[in-house]
């Protein structure tokens, strides 16, 4: 998955200002290519500023042997949690994206490359 994602980011990051600036296309157009790799990336490396004390990036909340069977979830809350079960994020991290999110569309994100 993340070499997906790095694969996505690299054609966005050359590709929007290739399009923009050397194409000359979308004239009075203005794009935000947000990273959302990197802001999971942050949260993976830093999950004290995003996630309630005691902090879990590595585990899911809800899991499931690979059968799809004997699923159980934590004895903590979703707020301590990166990730919901193997693949989608926990609710605190979807808070997270969205907050970013508003700010990329602000101008004022960290996260986000801007293009006019």
């Amino acid at each position: 998955m993340k070499e997906y994602t790095s694969l996505v980011n690299s054609l966005f990051e050359y590709r929007t200002p290739y399009e923009l600036l050397v194409a000359k296309r979308y004239p009075g157009a203005s794009f935000a290519v947000f990273d959302v790799h990197g802001l999971m990336t942050d949260i993976y490396s830093n999950p004290t500023r995003y996630l309630t004390f005691p902090t879990n990036v590595t585990a899911p909340y809800y899991l499931c042997d690979p059968t799809g069977a004997n699923c159980k979830t934590s004895s903590l809350s979703l707020d301590h949690f990166m990730w919901y079960d193997e693949l989608h994020p926990s609710q605190q991290t979807d808070k997270v994206i969205a907050t970013e999110f508003a700010n990329v569309v602000k101008g004022s994100s960290k996260y986000a490359t801007y293009w006019q």
